[in-house]
């Protein structure tokens, strides 16, 4: 306890040392709040991949979208993909040429820890096509309706108006 107490006091005496000890703290607390979610970068960015588009998501959003139409009511949506999505990772490649001109190339994928443990580095991710969409609102028998929710999917998902089927809601009892 006394060793503390005397290397305490020379800190306090010398300058330069105390200066050094407290940017060496602050380093270390930097590095420790670094790894906390809140701020790590790495956590921003999976959430940001993974909660940009989920298809019920997507549905909602569709609905709330195609209930805005005159004559449309309430509005049910269900979308069908043509595959799931798909991520692209990161890989480290490594190219040798050897003395008769043949190449040799050896791809690896970056790793990366993260709160969850160890996962590849995520480049691209591709989402999924929208294959086809189902409707059904109160005013679904409405030609008029049913015209407008087609030109509205259609462009939403850049799909064919043989891709989108249209109904009229059932009624409460």
């Amino acid at each position: 306890m006394a060793e503390i107490r005397t290397a305490l006091q020379k800190l306090k005496n010398d300058k330069k040392a105390l200066f050094t000890v407290i940017i060496g703290l602050i380093g270390m607390l930097l590095v420790v709040l670094s790894e906390l979610p809140l701020f790590s970068a790495e956590a921003e960015s999976k959430k940001d991949i993974e909660g940009l588009y989920s298809c019920a998501e997507l549905e909602k959003e569709t609905e709330k979208l195609l209930s805005q139409i005159k004559g449309a009511g309430r509005v049910s949506v269900m979308l069908t993909f043509e595959s799931d999505e798909e991520m692209i990772y990161a890989k480290d490649t490594e190219e040798k040429t050897k003395g008769d001109g043949d190449e040799q190339s050896k791809a690896d994928h970056i790793i990366v820890d993260s709160s969850d443990g160890e996962t590849g580095l995520v480049v691209k991710v591709i989402y999924p096509k929208v294959r086809g969409v189902a409707v059904v609102c109160t005013g679904g028998d409405d030609p008029l309706v049913r015209s407008e929710v087609s030109a509205v999917v259609s462009a939403l998902f850049d799909i064919g108006s043989n891709r989108i089927s249209i109904a009229r809601m059932a009624e409460e009892e």
